[in-house]
């Protein structure tokens, strides 16, 4: 339960007494007990419900620790959230295809109503109501998702995590459109930021290394120049093929293990329902590749 002070003029506007606290109740408990640090309440109009958010500083000694010493990649990309590899064979995608589509639609109806304003008017209540909106539905499922993988990053046992650093990617290499999705609507530092913070809970470290070529390169025979790319798959001449995010992610990870990574199973997809992440049934067309392997990977 929380209980909250409340200034006298509002204990004279809402009837409490001189000595009299706002109390509520909670559901959940804090997963860390320690030295707590300014509570924030905030309400997410995604899903009508108040947040409570509260910082709480605890020794190195109590945090978790990883179960083994296993080892992640993360490919972050525009229409899918995250592709991720896990050493032991594991792959999971986190679908943002529904998810973009509904943050286009918004800025779409922002656009328009910035268009009616009057002359030298830049901005509404209602069009500021939209902003907020916006910003938080793609917050909620973008703190969703670093704690939903990291979780199962570490039931995997998973001691460490590759994520690319795309600052270079970024300017030279993506398409406008891809910029825009990535800065914009995932805000990618913003992502990083919150997966570090969960990564840090659970004792795994996460680092950002170079993933250049990984989007273009098979993760059996190496080939660069002859790959190609359409919409979601990767096909080689070599016969590989597969999801282009899940092997960009198998690539990445291959390139930085310093043991040995297992041949891939077929992954576990997850779709958004405005509250939580959810398996999603619809299968993913060539997502086990014709040349499974177990490779043995230095650094």
């Amino acid at each position: 339960r929380l209980e909250i002070p409340v200034g006298q003029d509002l204990k004279e506007e809402y009837g409490l007494g001189y000595h009299e606290r706002l109390r509520l109740e909670v559901r959940g408990n804090p997963k860390w007990d320690g030295k707590q640090g300014r509570l924030e309440i905030t309400y997410d109009e995604t899903s009508d419900t108040y947040r409570a958010f509260q910082p709480v500083t605890v020794p190195d000694s109590r945090q978790d620790s990883p179960l083994a010493d296993e080892t992640a990649a993360l490919d972050v990309g525009a229409n899918n959230i995250v592709a991720c590899s896990v050493s032991t064979g594991s792959q999971y995608l986190y679908e943002g295809r529904d998810l973009f589509e509904r943050f286009r639609e918004t800025t779409t109806e922002i656009a328009r109503l910035q268009s009616n304003l009057p002359e030298g008017r830049y901005s509404s209540n209602r069009i500021r109501r939209l902003y907020r909106q916006r910003t938080r539905r793609r917050d909620h499922a973008m703190n969703a998702v670093a704690r939903d993988l990291v979780e199962r990053l570490y039931d995997k046992g998973v001691a460490t995590v590759y994520v690319g650093d795309l600052t270079d990617v970024l300017e030279s290499n993506w398409s406008v459109r891809a910029n825009a999705k990535t800065h914009n609507f995932w805000a990618f530092r913003a992502f990083i930021n919150r997966l570090a913070y969960v990564c840090e809970e659970y004792g795994i470290v996460l680092e950002a290394r170079t993933e250049a070529w990984t989007s273009q390169e098979c993760p059996d025979c190496g080939e660069r120049e002859g790959t190609v790319r359409h919409e979601d798959t990767l096909t080689c001449p070599c016969g590989s093929e597969g999801h282009a995010d899940l092997t960009a992610s198998e690539t990445f990870l291959k390139r930085e293990a310093s043991g040995e990574v297992g041949p891939m199973a077929r992954p576990s997809r997850f779709k958004w329902d405005d509250h939580s992440w959810s398996a999603s049934s619809r299968a993913c067309l060539n997502e086990q590749r014709a040349n499974p392997q177990v490779v043995s990977v230095g650094r």
